[in-house]
């Protein structure tokens, strides 16, 4: 009996894994069409995923495409791609309106500083990186990163769109926003994995769901007890 239920409880910790979604080609500053990775720095679990989409949000009217890769570096050598490392290869952004965009998924295995950029042109250098697990400000931030690349962290490269949205960011870096899922498993095979199709958004602007993700990993503990007080 009691290993059944650590069986269960084992499957339910894994069903738990959190799904951070960064999407490709919207300036974190901004939240409009440009240079940038939205958001620009998150702070997922060993076992989470990062799900990176080239689809433009609704919100932006008639929105330019532009072509953008995710790649994947390190703070010693900024802009440059890490040799074994996640490569997306240049995607070029879509429409929502249009149903299809390509995504890529990464999982996360430990709690290491991770860093992803755009290798496309000086895309890197213009401020279109991002930051996992990575200091919010100083050594190691994603503004460190940029700066040692010899760019400018705080670049606004937006392109024009017929429509500008409102944006609740102010800073050049944010703690997890975008949308993160509870229901994604941790059962992935690999590190990386490609598809193309339609994807759900239904807010204006990615927003924080850190709430959520706080209590289904309250949850997962909560389990993880249970599950170790069956042998008492």
């Amino acid at each position: 009996m009691n290993t059944q239920l650590l069986t269960v409880f084992a499957m339910v910790g894994m069903s738990m894994a959190s799904d951070f979604r960064v999407t490709v080609g919207i300036s974190q500053i901004t939240g409009q069409v440009g240079t940038g990775l939205d958001p620009n720095r998150i702070v997922p679990l060993a076992g989470d995923t990062i799900t990176f989409s080239w689809l433009i949000p609704s919100y932006i009217q008639n929105p330019a495409t532009g072509t953008y890769s995710v790649t994947q570096g390190t703070y010693d050598a900024p802009c440059k791609a890490m040799a074994g490392g996640f490569d997306s290869g240049p995607k070029t952004t879509g429409p929502e309106s249009a149903g299809q965009a390509p995504t890529m998924t990464f999982q996360v295995k430990d709690d290491k500083p991770l860093y992803f950029f755009s290798s496309v042109d000086d895309q890197c250098k213009k401020g279109m990186v991002l930051g996992v697990n990575t200091p919010a400000s100083g050594a190691g931030s994603v503004e460190s990163y940029i700066t040692n690349a010899g760019g400018n962290p705080n670049a606004d490269t937006t392109t024009n769109s017929t429509t500008p949205a409102s944006t609740n960011s102010s800073s050049a870096t944010t703690t997890p926003s975008a949308t993160k899922n509870s229901s994604t498993s941790s059962s992935t095979k690999s590190n990386t994995t490609a598809t193309t199709g339609s994807t759900n958004s239904t807010s204006a602007k990615p927003t924080s769901s850190a709430a959520s993700v706080s209590v289904t990993r309250s949850l997962s503990a909560l389990a993880g007890l249970l599950s170790t007080s069956l042998f008492l």
